[in-house]
């Protein structure tokens, strides 16, 4: 079963002769509860597609439905709820707010939605990502690597439909990369959940249960 459909999805940046096609094209199922991993080299047009996904940016043609929600035709303000409850995301540089606790961050996705958190579920995703001892703690005061488990447990709290991943462990070692990667696919897993995730590492790519390939906009392989 499909939790994303695209179809004929295009993005252009810029006017004539420098106008830049990112997306040229593009048709792509995504299973639900499977691993995806879209690797291709930088300008290829991967971000665009996933922020197309994420309903964080608008396509000059073709169509996005994510878990049943057509995206095209959304108002800024539908497509920011469909977001908070429909989308967790993961970004290389780990965006976490530094005048907040490791706790604090991870419930602030429910804080803006007005949402009160599931204790039982909150205490699940801590233990899972080796976070209970470090509740308390500011991001500064974390590794690279723990600042992006505390930025995974974030993006799993409200239970979003689809976790998109950009350069999940782009600013971290390869031996932390791997292991924040275990982490992720293994909250995947433990929650059924269906993620997407750009990588540059093919290495890192093959722990995916499917590998995408765009060169130029367009699916490769």
């Amino acid at each position: 079963m499909e939790i994303v459909t695209v179809r004929g999805l295009k993005k252009y940046f810029g006017r004539g002769e420098s106008q830049v096609k990112a997306l040229d094209g593009i048709d792509l199922d995504i299973e639900k509860g499977k691993f995806t991993a879209i690797i291709g080299a930088s300008g290829s047009g991967k971000t665009t597609l996933l922020n197309m996904i994420g309903g964080m940016d608008v396509p000059d043609e073709g169509e996005v439905i994510v878990d049943g929600v057509t995206l095209a035709g959304l108002k800024e303000k539908e497509l920011a709820v469909f977001r908070r409850g429909k989308v967790g995301f993961v970004y290389q540089s780990f965006n976490l707010v530094p005048t907040l606790t490791v706790k604090e961050n991870i419930l602030f996705p429910l804080s803006l939605a007005g949402s009160t958190p599931d204790p039982v579920f909150f205490q699940e995703i801590v233990d899972l990502l080796h976070l209970r001892e470090r509740l308390e703690a500011y991001p500064r005061e974390l590794s690279g690597g723990g600042q992006q488990r505390v930025a995974i447990a974030r993006a799993l709290i409200a239970k979003p439909a689809i976790l998109l991943a950009d350069e999940p462990t782009g600013n971290l070692d390869s031996k932390t990369g791997q292991n924040v990667l275990g982490l992720l696919k293994l909250s995947v897993e433990t929650y059924h959940q269906t993620l997407v995730m750009i990588t540059h590492n093919l290495e890192l790519a093959q722990m995916a249960d499917r590998i995408i390939r765009i060169e130029d906009g367009r699916i490769r392989a």
